[in-house]
C-alpha cells in the first residue's frame, strides 16, 4: 500500500513531490507517490488519531576544509627557540651588570690609590711638620751659642759652639775664630752676648731645613764706653745628623 500525505497536511502534490526530491537528495528511504484526487471514503484500515510527522531534514556536510600552511599556522618570532624546559625570559640586567662591577672596581681601586696618597701625604707633611719644630728649636739656640763669648772662656765657649756644627762647617768657624775673634776679644776683653729675638722656617725637609733669625746682640769691650748692641738678620742653614740638627751654613741677610 502506498504511503499517502497525512489529513493534517495541507501540501499540494507539487510540495509534496518537492519534498520528495528533497529527501530523495538526502539519501532517505523511497518517497510515497503524490496524493490523488480520490473521493472521500472512510477510512477502513488502522486509522491514526494524530498525522505522521516529517522526518527532520539532515544537515549537508560542510564544506571540506584543509590544513593551514605553516607560514599561516606558525608564527615567526624572534625569540630562539628552548631545549630542555621552559623558556625563560631573557634577563635584561645582565650586560648591564659587567659595567656596573667594573665601575665598582675601578671605583675601589681609585679609592684605594687615593687613600694611599693621601696617607704618604699626611705622614710627608707630617715628618715636615716636625722637621720643621726642631729644625727651629735647633737654630735658635745654635746662632745665640756660635755669637756669645767672653775674653774670660773662649776655649770653653768655641768648643761649644763647634759642638753645634757639621764637620764642615766647623773647619770654617775655627779658622775665623782663631785668626779674627780669639786675638781681639783677649786683647780688649770683649764680651758678647746674643739671643734671638724672632726666628721662621723657610723651608723644611725630613733631613734638611733652613730658617731666618732675627738676633739683638750686645758687645761691651775696652774700646766702647757703652754697651753696643747690633740687631742682625741671618739665615740658617742646616742639616739632620745622627738625630741631630747641625748649623751647616750662616749667611747674614
Amino acid at each position: 500500500m502506498s504511503e499517502q500525505p497525512p489529513e493534517s497536511t495541507s501540501l499540494t502534490p507539487e510540495e509534496w513531490d518537492a519534498v520528495r526530491r528533497l529527501r530523495a537528495r538526502a539519501g532517505s528511504a523511497p518517497s510515497p507517490a503524490p496524493p490523488t484526487s480520490t473521493p472521500d471514503v472512510p477510512a477502513t484500515a488502522e486509522p491514526s488519531a494524530t498525522a505522521e510527522p516529517l522526518p527532520p531534514l539532515e544537515p549537508s556536510p560542510p564544506p571540506e576544509q584543509t590544513a593551514p600552511s605553516v607560514e599561516e599556522s606558525v608564527p615567526v618570532t624572534a625569540t630562539p627557540p628552548t631545549w630542555g624546559g621552559e623558556r625563560r625570559p631573557a634577563s635584561r640586567s645582565a650586560p648591564v651588570a659587567v659595567p656596573a662591577l667594573v665601575a665598582l672596581v675601578v671605583l675601589a681601586v681609585v679609592a684605594a690609590v687615593l687613600a694611599t696618597l693621601l696617607s704618604l701625604r699626611v705622614s710627608d707633611n707630617h715628618e715636615k711638620n716636625q722637621a720643621a719644630t726642631a729644625a727651629l728649636s735647633a737654630a735658635t739656640t745654635g746662632v745665640a751659642t756660635v755669637l756669645s763669648y767672653n775674653y774670660k772662656s773662649l776655649d770653653a765657649d768655641f768648643a761649644k759652639a763647634e759642638a753645634l756644627l757639621t764637620p764642615s762647617f766647623r773647619k770654617s768657624y775655627e779658622a775665623t775664630t782663631a785668626k779674627a775673634v780669639q786675638p781681639l776679644a783677649a786683647k780688649y776683653k770683649a764680651v758678647s752676648t746674643a739671643q734671638v729675638s724672632a726666628a721662621g722656617v723657610i723651608a723644611a725637609a725630613p733631613s734638611k731645613a733652613k730658617v731666618l733669625v732675627f738676633v739683638s746682640q750686645q758687645v761691651t769691650n775696652t774700646q766702647l764706653s757703652a754697651p753696643r748692641l747690633d740687631r742682625s738678620r741671618i739665615e740658617v742653614e742646616l742639616v739632620l745628623s745622627h738625630g741631630d740638627w747641625l748649623i751647616n751654613k750662616l749667611t747674614p741677610v
